[in-house]
């Protein structure tokens, strides 16, 4: 006969496992049921002009995992983090030369049932947005393990070059919850000479919280929690509102660095 905790270990793994399926297909398909039920095949390119690629399920789950989004069970009663590391005026989070170690990841639209594709080579982030049935790219970094202490800072300096004129978000958070609010500072790339660098100040009190491109009232950023850094083009601003220079198709943004001031 088996022991009590033999038992009780076999139900707890299966309660996981039952977890980690369900929170896969939540992921997954946390799409909007009419985006379902159509015919992938049949959507059209942002120009109409030609099908747009089928959805892949696949590359949804493997953003999810990538970043952690999906349940693990060796982590189940881990503590994340450690105590923060605090960073003064001036000190460079990212550069060619990745001085924090950085791993950023590409973050599109597939998550949400979308086709659009980009990807990270260098500090050179390109790739191609398809509007229909999504209409954005991004970069993320993973979670930050320790956490950024900023409190000494005003803000984030970022540095690029490119971006067609559009106007992209820099995203940060202050938690390790993989669909927690995303705090944004819309900038625009328009420059007076082409290949010129544009240079954003994005102090923290600017920051607009979000959840899925909608504020979210009465809340504060945690300045000694800096978890994760994320550069994001969209056709959406906020609250349904539209980007007035978003144009769908192929776009290039090189980012040079990001540091604090």
């Amino acid at each position: 006969t088996l022991s009590a905790s033999v038992m009780a270990r076999r139900r707890l793994r299966r309660c996981l496992l039952a977890g980690l399926l369900v929170a896969a297909a939540q992921i997954c398909f946390a799409t909007p049921m009419e985006l379902r039920r159509r015919s992938p095949r049949t959507s059209l390119h942002a120009e109409g002009k030609e099908p747009r690629e089928p959805w892949d399920a696949g590359r949804a789950l493997q953003t999810a995992a990538y970043f952690g989004a999906l349940p693990n069970p060796l982590k189940l009663f881990s503590t994340r983090g450690g105590d923060a590391l605090e960073l003064s005026p001036g000190t460079k989070i990212w550069s060619p030369e990745n001085p924090l170690q950085l791993e950023w990841g590409n973050l599109d639209d597939v998550v949400m049932g979308g086709a659009s594709r980009s990807a990270m080579d260098g500090n050179v982030w390109k790739g191609t947005i398809i509007i229909e049935g999504g209409g954005f790219a991004g970069i993320r970094t993973k979670a930050l393990e320790p956490a950024l202490d900023v409190s000494r800072c005003m803000g984030i300096r970022l540095r690029v070059k490119g971006g067609g004129g559009q106007r992209f978000k820099l995203i940060i958070r202050d938690d390790y919850d993989w669909n927690g609010i995303a705090w944004s500072y819309s900038f625009d790339t328009q420059t007076l000479f082409p290949g010129s660098t544009v240079e954003v100040s994005a102090p923290f009190e600017s920051f607009v919280p979000t959840k899925f491109a909608r504020k979210v009232p009465n809340v504060q950023f945690n300045r000694k929690q800096l978890t994760t850094l994320q550069v994001t083009l969209s056709k959406f601003e906020y609250d349904g509102d539209l980007n007035p220079s978003f144009r769908a198709g192929d776009f290039e943004l090189e980012v040079e660095s990001i540091e604090t001031y």
